[in-house]
C-alpha cells in the first residue's frame, strides 16, 4: 500500500454522524482505513490491511449496518492518500440494496441477544464500551448499541441516550478493551478565588485552571476534559448572591478558548449552569422587570424592580460570542388571585403548574433566586431548585422558545408550564406548614441514566438558620410520580407525591451547611458527594449513612464539589 492509494474512509471516533440534536456532528480526530475497491462486501479486509480498530479486521457489512441505522440516507464520506487528513465531501448514499441492508441489519440484531446490564451501572465498568463485558469490544457491542439507539440502553458516553457519541466511542474501542485506570477526581470551584482545581482522593491537586473571577457555582467537566466554569461579571447591571455573568471554556489543555459574557440590561446569567450533551450550556439567568410591570401582573407588594428566573440555552459561536438558541422563563407562567380584571387571575390551588407571583419576598430584585440547574437527556426535561420558595421544579425542554412561552405543546403537551413541582405545597394552596419540606433547598440534579435510581431528584435541604425550627441539613431522593407514557401525576386536590424521600441523609446536630449554596451529587459508586460550604467540608457517604470519605477545603469557599471519573478517556460526572 502506497502514501498515493487512494482510500474511502470510513471515520471511527472522528466520525461524522447523523445526530438527532446537531445534524452531522464531527467528534475526534480518527480515521478508519477501508480499501472500497477491493473489499468484500460481507468480507473482512485483505490480509494485511489493517483498521485502527485493536488492529483487527472489521466487515464493511457491519459499516453499512451502522451507516444504514444512523443516517439511512445521507453520509459525509472523504477520499483522501493515506498521508493526507480526512476532509468531508459530498454527501453519499450507502450503495447496498436496500434487501441487503436490511439483511446485514437483522444478522447485527441478532448477534446477540438484548443487552440487560442488571445489578450495576454499565458505567463502572474499566471498559465501557464492553456492553456483553466478554472483555472485546466487538460485533455483539455492536448491536447493543444499534439495538438500543434512541434510548438508554447501550449508552457508553453516559450522555443519557445511546447516540452518534456511543457508535463513536464503540468503534474507537474496538477490539481488545483498553487496560487504561480508571482516575477519580473531584473538582472544587472556589468563590473567593479566581481557581478551579482537581483533587484525587488523597487530596493531592492534580489539576488546576485559572479564571479571571471567583466562580459563581459548580464548575463542569466535559466528557473531553474540557472545563466550563461559571464566574462573576464585574460590570454586571444584576447584583446579588453568586451573580455570575461570566462563562469561561478552557479546554483539555487547559487553554482559554471561550471567555463569555452572559450579562445585558436585560437578562443575566447567575449560579448554575449545566453543559449539554450537543455542545450548548444551559444557564440560570435573572430576568429584569420593572416593579410597574410586577404591579400589572399582579404582584400586590413590591418596592423594587423584579427579577424572574429564566433559562437561557446558549451555542458558543466564537471566543466571546454566543447565541440564544432556547429560553424558558417564569415570567410566562404566572397566576394571581387577586386582581380578576387581568389575564393570569385564578384559582392557585386549580394550577399547580403555575406559580404565584405573590409568594413570598423580593430582595433587591431577585424573587425565586433558583440556584442549580440539571438537565436529563433521555426525558428532554430540566430541573431547578429555588432557593426562596423552598421547591424544587421540572420544566420540558422538548418544546420549541414559542411553545415554552405557552401553555401547551412540547413532549408533554403543556409547554413551558411547570410539569412537576415539590418541597413547600403551601404555594399552591395544597398543604400546610406541616407538609413543608424544604428549607433554603439548593443543588437540584436529576440521578444520572445507568445509576440505581435513574431519573429520580437529588437536592440539598439546607435547613433554617442557626436556632430555628430545622436548624440542619439533609439530603433527599425524591421519586417523582410518573405514569406509563412518563407524564407526571397529581391528583385533582391532592400535592404532588410522594409524602417523603426514597433516600435521605442527615439528622438534627449532624450537619449543618448554613445558608449559604452547598451541594450534592450522586456519584457513580452510588455514593452521595456532599458539600457544605460554610464549614468547607466535602464529604461521601454510602447508601447506608455512613462516611466513606470525608475532607476539609482550607482556604477555599467551595459551592459544590463535583466528582468525576475518566473511563478510557472519557470524563463522566455530573
Amino acid at each position: 500500500m502506497t502514501s498515493k492509494d487512494r482510500r474511502l474512509i470510513f471515520s471511527a471516533a472522528g466520525a461524522q454522524f447523523c445526530s438527532r440534536q446537531r445534524g452531522f456532528v464531527g467528534i475526534a480526530p480518527s480515521c478508519v482505513i477501508a480499501t472500497s475497491a477491493s473489499y468484500p462486501r460481507d468480507g473482512p479486509a485483505p490480509s494485511g490491511d489493517s483498521s485502527v480498530f485493536g488492529g483487527n479486521n472489521f466487515p464493511l457489512a457491519l459499516i453499512d449496518g451502522i451507516f444504514a441505522m444512523s443516517c439511512e440516507q445521507s453520509r459525509f464520506h472523504c477520499e483522501r492518500t493515506v498521508d493526507d487528513r480526512c476532509n468531508p465531501k459530498a454527501p453519499f448514499e450507502i450503495s447496498m440494496p436496500p434487501a441487503d441492508r436490511f439483511l446485514h441489519l437483522t444478522t447485527l440484531a441478532l448477534a446477540v441477544s438484548a443487552v440487560l446490564l442488571a445489578g450495576s451501572s454499565r458505567l463502572l465498568a474499566d471498559c465501557p464500551a464492553d456492553l456483553t463485558s466478554d472483555g472485546t469490544v466487538n460485533a455483539a457491542d455492536l448491536s447493543g448499541v444499534l439495538s438500543g439507539w434512541g434510548t438508554t440502553s447501550g449508552d457508553i458516553t453516559g450522555d443519557g441516550l445511546t447516540d452518534a457519541t456511543d457508535l463513536a466511542a464503540l468503534l474507537g474501542a474496538w477490539g481488545a478493551c483498553p487496560v487504561e485506570p480508571v482516575i477519580d477526581w473531584i473538582l472544587l470551584t472556589a468563590t473567593n478565588g479566581t481557581s478551579t482545581i482537581a483533587i484525587d482522593e488523597a487530596g493531592v491537586t492534580q489539576k488546576s485552571w485559572t479564571g479571571a473571577t471567583g466562580g459563581a457555582s459548580a464548575g463542569y467537566l466535559r466528557a473531553d476534559g474540557s472545563l466550563v466554569r461559571p464566574s462573576h461579571h464585574a460590570g454586571g447591571a444584576y447584583v446579588g448572591a453568586a451573580s455570575g455573568g461570566r462563562i469561561q471554556i478552557f479546554n483539555a489543555a487547559g487553554t482559554l478558548t471561550n471567555d463569555l459574557i452572559v450579562s445585558t440590561a436585560a437578562f443575566q446569567q447567575h449560579h448554575d449552569i449545566r453543559p449539554m450533551p450537543n455542545g450548548n450550556i444551559l444557564c440560570i439567568c435573572w430576568e429584569g422587570h420593572t416593579q410597574a410591570a410586577a404591579m400589572a401582573a399582579g404582584r400586590t407588594t413590591l418596592t423594587t424592580a423584579f427579577w424572574p428566573d429564566s433559562v437561557l440555552e446558549i451555542r458558543p459561536t466564537g471566543t466571546t460570542t454566543f447565541e440564544i438558541v432556547w429560553k424558558w422563563t417564569l415570567w410566562d407562567h404566572l397566576i394571581q388571585d387577586v386582581n380578576p380584571a387581568l389575564a393570569n387571575y385564578g384559582v392557585v390551588s386549580a394550577h399547580p403548574e403555575l406559580i404565584d407571583i405573590n409568594l413570598g419576598t423580593i430582595t433587591a430584585g431577585d424573587w425565586t433566586h433558583m440556584n442549580a440547574i440539571d438537565y436529563d437527556p433521555v426525558r428532554d426535561e430540566i430541573v431547578l431548585s429555588s432557593r426562596s420558595l423552598n421547591e424544587v421544579y421540572v420544566i420540558d425542554h422538548s418544546t420549541t422558545t414559542a411553545q415554552a412561552a405557552s401553555h401547551s405543546g412540547g413532549a408533554r403537551g403543556k409547554g413551558g408550564d411547570i410539569l412537576y413541582r415539590w418541597g413547600n405545597p403551601q404555594n399552591y394552596d395544597r398543604g400546610t406548614a406541616a407538609n413543608k419540606v424544604f428549607f433554603t433547598v439548593h443543588s437540584a440534579t436529576w440521578i444520572d441514566s445507568g445509576l440505581p435510581g435513574a431519573g429520580n431528584i437529588l437536592a440539598l435541604n439546607n435547613g433554617d438558620r442557626a436556632g430555628g425550627l430545622n436548624d440542619y441539613s439533609t439530603v433527599l431522593e425524591i421519586v417523582p410520580p410518573r405514569d406509563a407514557s412518563g407524564n407526571y401525576t397529581i391528583g385533582k386536590t391532592a400535592a404532588y407525591a410522594p409524602t417523603s424521600a426514597l433516600w435521605s441523609y442527615g439528622a438534627p446536630g449532624q450537619i449543618y451547611g448554613g445558608a449559604v449554596q452547598c451541594g450534592a451529587f450522586r456519584t457513580l459508586d452510588n455514593t452521595t458527594l456532599i458539600t457544605l460550604t460554610n464549614s468547607g467540608r466535602t464529604f461521601e457517604v454510602n447508601q447506608a449513612g455512613t462516611v466513606v470519605w470525608d475532607r476539609l477545603n482550607p482556604g477555599i469557599t467551595v459551592p459544590r464539589a463535583a466528582p468525576y471519573r475518566r473511563i478510557n478517556g472519557l470524563w463522566i460526572g455530573p
